[in-house]
């Protein structure tokens, strides 16, 4: 059975069996339904082999992460549904930071592999992202240099700002911060050192800054050694929701009280800061998802456009 035997069996012609099978808007719905149900009948199952080759199209889109992390869920999500809607499939490419494995998802859109790749956390290499450009369609979730990148970014420097302006504003003494990686290898934390130390002064790691946690269990880990040698911060921004839970178990199972002894501020506004009614940043993610999918599936050329972060303060 294949698309000629459904155009003979239906007495249109192809091109209207295609649109059929492809979702096309420009067939009346009597001729749709009567197209859909000989293909129901027939049990017929279209050829993406077949489809891929002649459309140039794979019908799929690459997301770039570097690893699992709750961070990404809404993010991811968003992709997901907005992908749907359009007919498309994600494929989640995990990186690990690696460079080598990120130039291996550059060339998967250069063979058009994926019909585009939305870029989020990178490692801090040298690709040429000019020259990226010219393999496929990519957008970038995160701020870049390279204004010839398109990108659909939360303005994360912005929030930073909010949050340290905020704890000097309420005369916070012994502020702290948590991070993922070094600032050598992550502008992000460049970025929040630059902001602490707006208000603060020098940011001096393993005093006023720590690196090398992430996720719930590391932020767990990270607080129960802060008990072992008797240094609770007053006031400790995680690197995400999920890590400073890690951190408010550890404090709390140890006898320290949230908002009393210690607070917390988080990111990402996921479920944990609203059941433990810690502060956080709402990084517009599901509205930054949503866009940037649909701009791989447009015909613009570029765009550029901050999301302004959203300071939710909790007490």
């Amino acid at each position: 059975m294949n698309i000629r035997d459904i155009a003979q069996m239906a007495d249109v012609s192809l091109s209207t069996v295609s649109r059929v099978i492809n979702k096309n808007k420009y067939v009346s719905e009597k001729t749709r339904n009567h197209v859909q149900s000989i293909i129901d009948e027939t049990g017929y199952i279209k050829n993406g082999v077949a489809v891929k080759l002649s459309t140039g199209k794979s019908g799929v889109i690459g997301v770039q992460i570097p690893y699992n992390n709750t961070c990404y869920d809404q993010l991811i999500d968003s992709i997901l549904l907005t992908a749907k809607e359009k007919y498309y499939q994600v494929q989640l490419l995990p990186t690990y930071y690696e460079q080598e494995t990120e130039n291996y998802y550059y060339a998967m859109l250069e063979q058009k592999l994926i019909d585009g790749l939305i870029l989020t956390s990178r490692s801090d290499c040298t690709t040429d992202l000019d020259q990226l450009l010219l393999r496929g369609r990519v957008i970038s979730t995160e701020k870049l240099e390279n204004v010839g990148v398109p990108m659909i970014y939360a303005d994360r420097e912005q929030a930073y700002e909010k949050v340290f302006a905020h704890l000097f504003e309420q005369k916070a003494q012994d502020v702290v911060f948590i991070a993922k990686r070094s600032s050598e290898q992550s502008i992000t934390t460049r970025n929040k050192i630059k902001a602490y130390e707006k208000y603060f002064g020098e940011a001096k790691e393993n005093k006023n800054f720590f690196i090398g946690i992430d996720q719930y269990e590391s932020g767990y880990s990270w607080a129960l050694n802060q008990v072992k040698e008797q240094r609770i911060p007053a006031y400790i921004y995680a690197n995400g929701d999920n890590t400073a839970a890690g951190i408010l178990q550890a404090f709390q199972e140890n006898g320290w009280e949230h908002n009393k002894d210690f607070t917390l501020i988080g990111e990402g506004n996921l479920s944990y800061s609203r059941i433990f009614n810690f502060s956080t940043i709402d990084f517009a993610s599901e509205e930054i998802g949503k866009e940037c999918v649909e701009f791989l599936l447009s015909d613009k050329k570029t765009i550029k456009c901050g999301k302004e972060p959203t300071f939710i303060l909790r007490k």
